[in-house]
């Protein structure tokens, strides 16, 4: 697989991406505490099918952000700038895990003219009573403490692969989908500098995000675009996913991937790849 590795000057920060492949546009956005390369093994099963973009999201890729623009329509319009720089103004899938639907989500509300399909994995994204929900929740307690971006960043600067250890691991259940050598790959990403800073803004900013996405729906609607949920049976309910659909789409599909944990991406990536074929597909 010849994956080339690109580099753009755009909202004031640079940004990293990789593309592979060849056909129409696909976007696919990381979440944390990950990078681009979490999408490989979906990348390997679909790049002879799609031309397939996967940025590091800003303040990763080895370049320092900036101090600001961490909400989620910031890091949709530096998604925007790539696409553009690498599809003019063709419409692209895209599809995000975690934070990365987070900023999917604001971006097919912003761009929805370049948007032919969105792409859930595992992610309720911000105006949503699921993840309203899931940030008082004590099983998902994180999203809460790395909210605090300052405290939490006191606490996991100098310990970020035992601290990615610990999440990637608590939350897995195919052991051998991400590896000791992955979880190195990503510490040393969240370790350069000014790094784990740019993701627990992320974070601090989901309010931001929240008040961003109810407006813009207030204003424009739901998505009218194809809308798919995916989330892993051990954790996620097709009534879960459906009900969170009907809050942002007016086509909206849920799929359940079953013997995995929340890194679909990797722990399920042949079925992944099915089913944003069929995503694409319109069905």
């Amino acid at each position: 697989m010849d994956i080339q590795h690109r580099r753009i000057a755009a909202n004031d920060a640079v940004h990293h991406y990789a593309v592979v492949g060849s056909g129409p546009p696909l976007i696919l956005l990381h979440g944390f505490p990950e990078t681009w390369r979490a999408w490989l093994p979906v990348a390997q099963r679909l790049a002879g099918e799609f031309r397939i973009v996967m940025p590091d999201l800003r303040g990763l890729g080895g370049s320092p952000g900036p101090a600001s623009g961490y909400d989620k329509h910031s890091l949709a319009a530096d998604v925007r700038a790539i696409a553009r720089a690498e599809f003019g103004v063709t419409p692209a899938l895209v599809c995000g895990h975690d934070l990365g639907g987070y900023v999917g989500f604001a971006y097919a509300l912003s761009h929805r003219d370049v948007t032919s399909a969105l792409l859930l994995v595992e992610a309720a994204p911000p105006g949503t009573s699921q993840l309203d929900q899931l940030m008082t929740s004590p099983r998902t307690w994180h999203l809460a403490f790395q909210a605090n971006a300052d405290v939490a960043h006191l606490l996991i600067g100098g310990r970020e692969r035992a601290y990615i250890d610990f999440l990637i691991r608590s939350r897995i259940y195919d052991a051998g989908a991400i590896d000791a050598a992955d979880i190195d790959r990503y510490a040393e990403a969240y370790s350069a500098p000014g790094a784990l800073r740019a993701a627990l803004e992320m974070y601090r900013s989901l309010a931001l995000d929240r008040q961003l996405n109810l407006a813009a729906l207030a204003e424009d609607g739901r998505l009218t675009m194809p809308v798919t949920a995916v989330g892993g049976a051990l954790t996620a309910t097709t009534a879960g996913l459906r009900e969170m659909l009907d809050e942002i789409a007016v086509e909206g599909r849920a799929e359940l991937v079953d013997d995995t944990g929340y890194w679909i991406p990797e722990e399920r990536p042949a079925v992944l790849a099915e089913i944003i074929r069929n995503a694409s597909a319109g069905h």
